[in-house]
């Protein structure tokens, strides 16, 4: 919950009454959800200030990619996320699952939807192209080209006992919410790619949190694409 001084809630109705034309040309991109659908608001008082622009979701993304001589190219991707206030379900951080048969770097592919939900979270996506190092040196799969690959994805998080009270108390019949927070759940995937040049294929394993209901212990995806 945000603190703010009363006094200022009338005071920052009036500045919103009173805006400068830029301020209102500003609105027009950040009012809802237009900006990747963040929620944002105008003269939102918090403790002793007023904020002029204020979003109640806070989001660090950082992508690194590393070249390793012979030993192909890794690839690491982090993200650390918070949601401020309670917000509807649709505001939180829902941990993306993957239910479909396609490979995505960017989805938990053993996750189903919904499975987790949190407002504090931090993942961590790894994976390595060994660029054919180990099957390039089998003859019988020599000339096929074919890249070895394996990754780690992992995420912690929490969800306030406010997001839960609002997100369920009006709705009994809702999705339940639950975060990752006694353990990082984590999931880890061997998988060959540049199969006739266009192919890849990925055998996905769950790490735990098996106990949930109907986890997936195994799984198996596949993408099309070239790569160079």
């Amino acid at each position: 919950k945000i603190i703010y001084n009363p006094i200022l809630k009338e005071l920052a109705r009036q500045l919103r009454n009173n805006s400068t034309k830029a301020e209102i040309k500003l609105w027009t991109y950040l009012r809802r959800g237009q900006m990747y659908k963040y929620d944002f608001h105008r003269q939102k008082p918090i403790d002793e200030y007023i904020v002029d622009y204020f979003c109640n979701k806070l989001q660090f993304f950082y992508e690194q990619p590393y070249q390793l001589g012979l030993f192909g190219r890794l690839k690491s991707t982090l993200e650390i996320g918070k949601t401020i206030n309670a917000v509807p379900l649709q505001l939180l951080n829902i941990v993306p699952g993957n239910q479909t048969f396609f490979t995505s770097q960017k989805l938990f592919d053993l996750l189903n939807y919904y499975e987790f939900v949190t407002d504090t979270y931090a993942s961590l996506h790894v994976e390595h192209n060994f660029n054919g190092r180990f099957l390039s040196r089998i003859p019988m799969l020599r000339k096929l080209n074919l890249r070895e690959i394996v990754g780690v994805k992992g995420v912690w998080g929490e969800i306030s006992d406010e997001n839960i009270a609002l997100n369920t108390t009006s709705n009994p019949n809702s999705i339940p919410l639950v975060a990752p927070n006694d353990k990082v759940y984590y999931e880890y995937s061997f998988g060959v790619g540049n199969i006739f040049k266009i192919f890849r294929i990925d055998f996905n394993f769950r790490g735990n949190y098996l106990e949930n209901p109907n986890a997936r212990k195994f799984g198996v995806t596949g993408t099309f694409g070239f790569h160079f």
